[in-house]
């Protein structure tokens, strides 16, 4: 089945949905499969939205669309997939792990893009369940970019047996590059540019809910400012990967560095140790 959207869904209206959702859905409770949806919109960049999501991640505006801001714009279509009556995993909750984008070149600002959603490959993770949220971006019928999302739905034997926890990596961190200094607003001044409302990032009322003393940014924030900072511009073809591990909490301060081996540009940021506390990864990833 597929839904087409004639304008993409607000996140107020998904959230909406999501939270009458988690009432009738526990973690996929007696559900063997996903179901197989597709969302579809079809859409071009607004150029002002654009300029201020760039400015806000670090980059400068080019004739190239950000590939962050993509996968902001197609983030609606994934939202309105995982409200849906049929979806057995509740929304609230899920935990954006990874997200990679493939790029076969770069989509131009003014391009009219065909932007179709889907919900993919549910398999074990030792705390519940991964699955992918996949959006195809065309345009005039050619596939121009492919942004997947790794999300973990805690507590869900959907994709199988579980495996036992692996080890914890210790950290180690390098000499910073730059130091990222966020201020209490940046959740929100984010959630103005690419519509990601959600609370965690909003204000310590909005995040208290959902288990957070303090606003925190975790994801395409953070992913979006890293890719800015390699240097590699808009303009592809790319291949951008990002791992999350520890949120941010706002106000803070984030140690960053990015190196270039053979053309890959890689990266890194961290919270810095404090006293007895040792250095914490918040996300690691590449673009080459």
């Amino acid at each position: 089945m597929r839904i087409e959207h004639e304008r993409l869904p607000s996140f107020g209206e998904t959230f909406t949905a999501a939270a009458m959702q988690a009432v009738r859905v526990k973690a996929g409770r007696g559900a063997s499969s996903l179901p197989g949806t597709e969302a579809r919109a079809t859409l071009s960049a607004d150029p002002e939205k654009h300029a201020d999501f760039v400015h806000l991640v670090g980059d400068t505006v080019t004739d190239h669309l950000h590939p962050g801001y993509v996968h902001a714009l197609g983030f609606p279509l994934t939202m309105s997939l995982l409200v849906q009556k049929d979806f057995p995993l509740p929304l609230l909750g899920m935990l954006h792990l990874t997200n990679r984008v493939t790029q076969s070149r770069g989509i131009e600002l003014g391009e009219t893009m065909e932007l179709i959603a889907s919900v993919e490959n549910p398999r074990a993770h030792y705390a519940g369940t991964l699955i992918d949220s996949i959006v195809r971006v065309m345009v005039d019928g050619e596939e121009v970019m492919v942004d997947t999302a790794g999300y973990l739905v805690r507590g869900s034997d959907l994709g199988g047996p579980r495996p036992e926890r692996p080890d914890r990596e210790e950290f180690e961190p390098g000499r910073a590059t730059a130091v990222w200094s966020l201020s209490g607003d940046t959740g929100r001044r984010y959630a103005k540019v690419s519509g990601d409302g959600n609370p965690i990032h909003l204000s310590k009322v909005t995040a208290k809910p959902f288990g957070f003393d303090k606003p925190i940014v975790h994801g395409m924030y953070s992913a979006s400012r890293a890719y800015s900072a390699t240097g590699k511009g808009n303009d592809g073809p790319r291949d951008w990967f990002v791992e999350f591990e520890a949120p941010i909490s706002l106000p803070g301060k984030v140690q960053f560095a990015t190196t270039m081996v053979d053309g890959k540009a890689e990266y890194v940021g961290w919270r810095a140790a404090r006293g007895e506390k040792p250095a914490r990864r918040h996300f690691t990833g590449w673009v080459e």
